[in-house]
């Protein structure tokens, strides 16, 4: 098993909205994603966020780090204020 996990930084007060997005949107999407086994989204209300993920194997879990940037890029750009930082390792 292999874990990535991603933080993110917005206004707070775009929160709900990125939420919303991720649930409705990203979750169906990486779930479909081979090797995917667990996902989770955290909203600190503060203006930040992290995303939890397990995969399989370690090349499951870093092909999706290229399909959430693509979903950030396409949906979410305009909310997010920095680029992730990405923590991942075995589990």
């Amino acid at each position: 098993m292999h874990g990535i996990i991603r933080t993110y930084k917005y206004d707070k007060a775009n929160g709900d909205a990125i939420t919303a997005i991720v649930k409705a949107e990203f979750v169906p999407l990486i779930e479909s994603h081979e090797g995917f086994v667990e996902y989770h989204w955290i909203d600190s209300g503060d203006g930040e966020g992290a995303s939890m993920a397990i995969f399989e194997d370690k090349e499951s879990a870093e092909a999706s780090t290229f399909i959430a940037g693509g979903f950030v890029h396409d949906r979410l750009a305009d909310m997010i204020t920095s680029a992730p930082h990405i923590i991942e390792g075995a589990i």
